[in-house]
């Protein structure tokens, strides 16, 4: 063991030049350790601000994932409501007052269609076939859909007719319905 007496023997006996070296070497370690310390100092500070930015990026997308679900949701309790509002909706039922009241004789309807979806809930859709009729007629249809809050249009196809000023339609409405989950009551 080095004890402090042969340290302060061993730096009287050195000449004033190795003195002066060992100072030199004394503050050359400490200045380098002091160096290296605050190097690795902002080297971790830099390291943590990195990671805050993705940590703050991953808070920024949950909290968007969070609000988007939470407006889809909302959004299905609506719909919801509303198929158990009224549970007797029928699409052709509606499909036929429809086209009455708005005066449309030249059509056809396919049988009913229904697409049942992993999320509990199924479609009914109906394709429709409007022969000569005017835009006035399509567009009062087409209000009429808009109307009922239960029915959508998936798509329509207009075709010029050869007769003058009438279109061919060809289109489907759906409506949605609460499915049968697997113990046999309706619901989502």
């Amino acid at each position: 063991m080095i004890s402090l007496e042969s340290i302060k023997d061993y730096i009287q006996s050195l000449n004033y030049k190795e003195f002066i070296q060992l100072i030199a070497v004394y503050f050359f370690v400490i200045f380098f350790g002091i160096a290296f310390l605050i190097y690795h100092h902002f080297q971790a500070i830099s390291d943590m601000e990195q990671k805050t930015k993705v940590l703050n990026k991953a808070r920024q997308d949950i909290q968007m994932i969070l609000t988007e679900y939470n407006h889809i949701q909302t959004k299905k309790n609506e719909v919801d409501a509303l198929l158990q509002k009224d549970k007797s909706f029928y699409l052709q039922k509606y499909y036929q007052d429809t086209v009455a009241s708005v005066n449309i004789s030249n059509q056809t309807a396919s049988n009913l269609i229904t697409q049942t979806w992993s999320n509990g809930y199924s479609e009914e859709s109906l394709q429709i076939n409007f022969s000569q009729i005017t835009m006035k007629q399509l567009c009062e249809f087409l209000q009429a859909v808009k109307g009922n809050e239960r029915v959508f249009v998936k798509n329509v196809d207009i075709v010029k007719s050869n007769v003058d000023k009438k279109i061919n339609v060809t289109l489907s409405i759906a409506t949605l319905k609460l499915g049968v989950e697997k113990n046999g009551k309706a619901g989502a």
